[in-house]
């Protein structure tokens, strides 16, 4: 742990969301900012999209769907090293072919409608999130059947082994158990009104209050919680237009903190605050280099592995990222695999830039493209581009909209040349990087590199959890040079001192997002 009087450093870890939330307060007195009356304001950067626990795919939408829905399996907050945790199971057994689970459910608790919490929550909740099929569908869809022996006893099978269906109940993006009486009540019809928009049916600590889109979103503490009481009895989360009001409001007191979003010089400024207490928090988001298989420049091996050895990525990520990242000679994401399955196989060459500024690459132009909404990629991209020009190959760096961005790199040998783009896993598992970043029908395979062998490697991976065939994917994905994992950033919090429990709350996997529940007012 590395600390000073305003800035602690927790572990090492993962990157900066793109979407900011922020605390305050509603009384006065005390701390400066600090809530006195029970209530803890949560600045929003932007409006959020949905906070339906089936369709949330945003960190400050996660922060109000997860304080208000829980699933049967969890992460400990507050860890580097991902542990799995009960949350509405008490109890979990896999078979040794990964096929068959079986669960304890917890007794004694009830969904805010009153309904009781049993094994029958659990198919309805699942046969929702398939009915929406948006992108948490994938987590349930494999689900052959679910049987309850009683109450509290139930079977999960599934129609194919995998080894990471625990990871992807405990992930924050994980499906949540819905009260039946309310599934019941608002049935998924497509191109209607959404009751889960502004409602919620959940077992959380908090349940949804008023909501005003584009302006607050209410959270009040459920008395009926099974669990600890949260720290605060309400919750507020305040859209804001920009990021400069909310650092104002932040240094003025005027909130009480900060989860998320802040690039490297807006977090140097807040961490050197004396009355402001900020956290760096590991987790696994990855900024990552993708290069064009079908560039004019970098299509040849030899050229791309080249100029790959040719960059110095540790000092471009302290470059560009400075305390909002740590550089990473891994490939997948921090505490996924061990180390020594996990280090890139291209090493630096200091030699080698300049031998393709004179051979290669002379009177060629690399372009790097990011997406402007993501400051980590923008300011690995411009930093690059500076470096390329340095040593006398022309290369420019280019921002694209959110909506022109991903189709700018689907056009072959007119795409970019390269993109950094700053991703993490949806689980705690290898398997939930390797398929969607290395292999075409993953999503996020940028440019469609496809290395030969690896997608059967996967395929072998999931059905084993074997970290053997990860490691083997690891080499070969290092080796091809079209992919080069740069830092591992970290989770950013800033809090008015006095305010606790924030450095127990951060998720292991995906940053800004923090257990709400957790985080309570000065004593």
């Amino acid at each position: 742990m590395l600390a000073n009087k305003s800035f602690t450093l927790i572990g090492s870890g993962v990157s900066v969301m793109l979407i900011a939330a922020l605390t305050g307060c509603s009384a006065s007195g005390g701390v400066p900012g600090a809530s006195k009356g029970g209530e803890l304001r949560l600045a929003l950067l932007g409006d959020i999209s949905t906070p339906d626990p089936d369709t949330a795919y945003d960190g400050s939408e996660l922060n109000i769907v997860n304080s208000a829905y829980e699933g049967l399996l969890g992460y400990v907050p507050g860890k580097q090293e991902p542990e799995l945790t009960g949350v509405l199971a008490t109890e979990w057994t896999a078979s040794a072919n990964n096929t068959v689970f079986t669960f304890r459910l917890r007794e004694g608790v009830t969904f805010h409608d009153g309904t009781p919490f049993t094994a029958d929550a659990i198919q309805s909740s699942f046969d929702r999130r398939n009915a929406i099929g948006e992108g948490p569908s994938y987590m349930t869809a494999g689900v052959a059947s679910v049987v309850a022996a009683d109450d509290f006893n139930v079977t999960i099978t599934l129609r194919q082994p995998n080894s990471s269906f625990l990871d992807l109940l405990a992930s924050p993006f994980g499906p949540k158990m819905i009260s039946p009486t309310a599934l019941k009540e608002h049935p998924v019809v497509n191109g209607s009104e959404d009751w889960f928009d502004s409602n919620d049916a959940g077992t959380g600590p908090y349940t949804y209050g008023a909501f005003a889109p584009g302006t607050s979103y209410q959270l009040n503490a459920y008395g009926g919680y099974w669990g600890d009481a949260p720290g605060y009895d309400a919750v507020s989360f305040d859209v804001f237009s920009n990021s400069a009001t909310i650092q104002l409001e932040l240094q003025d007191g005027g909130v009480d903190g900060l989860i998320g979003y802040a690039d490297a010089s807006t977090f140097d400024q807040l961490k050197r605050s004396d009355r402001l207490s900020a956290y760096a928090f590991p987790s696994m988001e990855t900024p990552t280099m993708f290069v064009n298989p079908q560039s004019p420049d970098l299509a040849d091996p030899d050229v791309r592995r080249s100029f790959i050895s040719s960059i110095d990525f540790n000092a471009l990520a302290d470059t560009a990222l400075a305390d909002t990242a740590t550089p990473t000679d891994g490939v997948f994401p921090t505490t996924l695999l061990p180390a020594n399955l996990n280090t890139q196989a291209i090493t630096y060459n200091p030699n080698a830039l300049a031998q393709l500024a004179k051979g290669q690459l002379a009177g060629s132009t690399i372009t790097i493209a990011y997406a402007q909404a993501g400051p980590a990629a923008q300011a690995l991209s411009d930093n690059l581009a500076a470096v390329l020009n340095g040593a006398g190959i022309a290369a420019e760096s280019v921002g694209y909209d959110t909506g022109s961005y991903y189709a700018a790199l689907t056009e072959g040998a007119a795409a970019p040349d390269i993109t950094f783009y700053s991703g993490f896993p949806d689980t705690a598992s290898p398997e939930a990087w390797a398929f969607v970043f290395y292999t075409p029908a993953g999503g996020l395979d940028l440019f469609g590199a496809d290395v030969p062998g690896v997608a059967d490697l996967i395929d072998q991976a999931t059905v084993t959890g074997d970290d053997a065939l990860y490691g083997d994917v690891a080499q070969r994905v290092s080796e091809s040079g079209y992919w080069r994992s740069v830092a591992t950033s970290l989770g950013l919090a800033v809090f008015q001192k006095g305010i606790s429990g924030v450095d127990r709350a951060y998720s292991p996997v995906i940053t800004g997002i923090l257990d709400i529940a957790l985080i309570e007012p000065p004593a």
